[in-house]
């Protein structure tokens, strides 16, 4: 078991305390200069007074235009414009979703670890969840199929690609059982790609293999910035596209924001989104080598080389709640993992750790550190 050197006793007395709760596009070089510069373009436009006083609703042809072309390289071709839309972030198009896909007496099925706000989204549109069995791939299918034979199940929600918060990536015999299942039962799949421009080798999204079916997401929160507050949904057909809007088409609270939208325009448009996402990518592979310098010898991560954080098993003399005391404790932040949990799931023994969180890799030293002394103690 490696010992805590001298060098390491220095980090851990870093400033504190270190958060290590939130995943988020870490900061780096270019960003701002980018955004500088297209904020410039923006402001010097003739239209700016409309951008910013008026309603761009889902982003004007021209901007569906720019994104389609993007999204084509996730989707395996350009979809068409009539089944686009930008939208003011994933929880409004989730939100959405849950209220217009899934009737009353029907339910949503969702990997019984997942994105922390699937429960509260699902309770605000009157819906309920039901936890789908997970493994090393990511959702189970043979589970899938129990809950839907045993379960009225309207839509399954997946987030199939760096799943949140165990990092799994589901392989493409995995993906296209779920797609097997779902077309059996007659369910909508709304299928989150928010890590699928950031992660490496990402298979091809649920939505290449079953488009008549899937709601596809992609926002901009890991790839970009999450104060844009933008994403993208890509429906399975133009007339249920055109069947969602016209059931809502004053709750303006799912509109995308204008400058927003203009901005994520000029990013693509310029090339300056694909330089941002590299550098995203080359910042987050130096912070998962850091992560396995200092906390993968000790054999308990679960995580992979694109992965805006880390899944640890903590040793059995740890209760979660002990742990997070204790890493509080030490000056580190953490997040009780229940909040990813799905209603009648419980997590005894995993924490989830933010790598992108820390301001530095010296900050993210100064936690990984602590926290690598703490799982040291009791093993």
């Amino acid at each position: 078991m490696p010992k805590v050197s001298s060098n390491t006793k220095q980090l851990t007395e870093a400033k504190s305390p270190i958060d290590m709760t939130r995943t988020m596009a870490p900061e780096v070089p270019g960003f701002q200069e980018y955004v500088i510069e297209g904020l410039g373009k923006i402001a010097a436009l003739p239209e700016l007074s409309d951008i910013a006083q008026r309603h761009r609703f889902h982003g004007t042809t021209h901007d569906k235009a720019v994104a389609a072309q993007w999204l084509g390289r996730r989707l395996g071709g350009t979809p068409n414009l009539s089944r686009l839309l930008l939208t003011g972030g994933t929880q409004n198009i989730l939100m959405i979703l849950f209220s217009r896909l899934v009737p009353k007496g029907s339910v949503i099925a969702a990997e019984k670890l997942t994105y922390a706000a699937i429960g509260q989204l699902a309770m605000l549109a009157g819906a309920s969840v039901l936890p789908v069995d997970i493994d090393g791939d990511g959702m189970r299918a043979d589970a899938l199929e129990e809950t839907c034979r045993s379960h009225k199940v309207a839509a399954v929600y997946t987030n199939p690609t760096g799943h949140n918060p165990t990092t799994s990536i589901m392989s493409a015999e995995r993906r296209q059982s779920i797609v097997e299942v779902a077309r059996r039962h007659g369910v909508a799949i709304i299928e989150d790609d928010v890590h699928g421009f950031i992660t490496k080798h990402a298979p091809a999204p649920i939505a290449t293999m079953a488009p008549e079916l899937t709601w596809y997401m992609m926002t901009m929160s890991k790839c970009l910035g999450i104060g844009l507050r933008a994403a993208y949904l890509v429906a399975p057909n133009a007339e249920k596209l055109a069947q969602l809007l016209g059931s809502i088409p004053s709750v303006s609270a799912w509109f995308v924001p204008g400058l927003s939208a203009a901005l994520i325009t000029n990013l693509i448009e310029t090339g300056a989104a694909d330089q941002i996402v590299r550098r995203i990518s080359v910042e987050i592979g130096a912070r998962q080598e850091i992560a396995q310098e200092i906390l993968g010898p000790l054999g308990v991560m679960h995580t992979n080389s694109s992965s805006l954080h880390v899944w640890l098993d903590l040793p059995h003399a740890w209760t979660i709640e002990k742990f997070v005391d204790a890493a509080a404790e030490q000056g580190v932040t953490l997040r009780h993992p229940n909040v990813f949990a799905i209603p009648g799931t419980e997590i005894k023994s995993n924490i989830r750790l933010s790598l992108v969180a820390p301001a530095t890799h010296a900050d993210l030293r100064g936690g990984l550190f602590r926290i690598a002394g703490l799982l040291q103690s009791r093993m």
